[in-house]
């Protein structure tokens, strides 16, 4: 319905009535909060392109303090004791599972941890408490991915649906849309001139901030770089020294060479951020013959990419973009 109400909004424009356009678009930002055609039906009322930002946000976070907000609602939610302990690991200790999975992530060897860890996720996935248990111990070793399935998993359990999660505990929400690799984040957005909200949703988007993950195309690293392509980027930059293709597990390198490469796209786009994102997972040279059929309309663009992987990339990476402004607002002290 949003969609629909989305492109008749488009097609009263294109035709000239611009009252029945906005009442169209009005219509449709209010059917799928959060979702990709409201929001961009809500942009096309205030008059802006795609990605632009609306709101400004605060970065800094308190996710210890916000747990113990989240561990109050989970008394009352799930009707549990008051001395009931949330980040103990006692449950787990003698559970061989467990301790597979540990002793591969000391290792490094980060991939099967993580598979014994989802295992593990898997047989608590009707137990809310030991859930959230798990969940602080992927955050705290630096398990993301598991830990933004887990925290949704406890608000499933709790019978909230997507966009009523938005109002849960920030705890939850801001472990499902976390700043995970914030400092390395900043500054590649800052060097590249990037809104950093934009690079977090598309890391996650790309990796799920799984750093040492490889796509069954062979794509590495938290931002989906090909060996092919890292070493392009590294000649570019001149950088690392000495760069091998396991430097892209590295998320500082990563991360760096990411927003370098989209960068790069941008300018070949002149600065048209949607075109650079779907360079991005698609290549320029589709972009380019998209751009010309499309005539300079990006909902049009958007609509006529002919690969499904690209269409829910862009209109995935646009949702979390809105999601984490929403998410990180600016607060004002009384």
């Amino acid at each position: 319905k949003s969609g629909a109400n989305f492109w008749i909004g488009k097609t009263y424009e294109k035709l000239g009535d611009l009252e029945k356009s906005k009442s169209a678009w009005q219509e449709a930002s209010l059917q799928d909060p959060n979702g990709y055609y409201s929001e961009r039906a809500s942009e096309k009322l205030l008059g802006l392109t795609p990605l632009t930002s609306l709101n400004s946000v605060n970065l800094q976070v308190n996710l210890e303090q916000e747990r113990l907000i989240a561990e109050v609602w989970m008394r009352n939610t799930f009707t549990l004791p008051p001395d009931t302990n949330f980040i103990t690991l006692s449950p787990f200790l003698a559970d061989p599972t467990f301790i597979r999975a540990n002793a591969y992530w000391e290792l490094g060897l980060y991939q099967q941890g993580r598979n014994e860890f989802e295992t593990l996720r898997t047989m608590y996935e009707n137990d809310a408490v030991n859930l959230f248990r798990l969940t602080n111990h992927f955050i705290e070793i630096g398990l993301y991915r598991s830990a933004i399935y887990a925290s949704r998993q406890i608000l499933d359990l709790a019978n909230i649906d997507e966009f009523a999660s938005l109002n849960a505990p920030l705890w939850f929400n801001h472990i499902r849309f976390g700043l995970y690799f914030d400092e390395i984040v900043l500054n590649a957005a800052e060097e590249y001139n990037f809104d950093p909200v934009l690079l977090f949703s598309l890391i996650r988007q790309e990796s799920f901030f799984e750093g040492f993950i490889v796509s069954s195309a062979g794509a590495k690293g938290l931002m989906q770089i090909m060996p092919a392509t890292g070493d392009e980027i590294a000649n570019l930059l001149k950088w690392p020294l000495n760069y091998q293709e396991s430097d892209l597990y590295r998320p500082t390198i990563n991360i760096r060479m990411g927003t370098s490469y989209l960068s790069r796209m941008r300018t070949y786009f002149n600065g048209d951020l949607f075109a650079a994102l779907a360079a991005y997972n698609a290549g320029p040279g589709n972009v380019t013959n998209w751009l010309e059929k499309a005539d300079n309309d990006p909902d049009l663009f958007l609509e006529i990419i002919p690969f499904e992987e690209t269409r829910r990339y862009l209109r995935n990476i646009y949702s979390f973009y809105r999601i984490y402004e929403t998410l990180y607002p600016v607060r004002t002290v009384q």
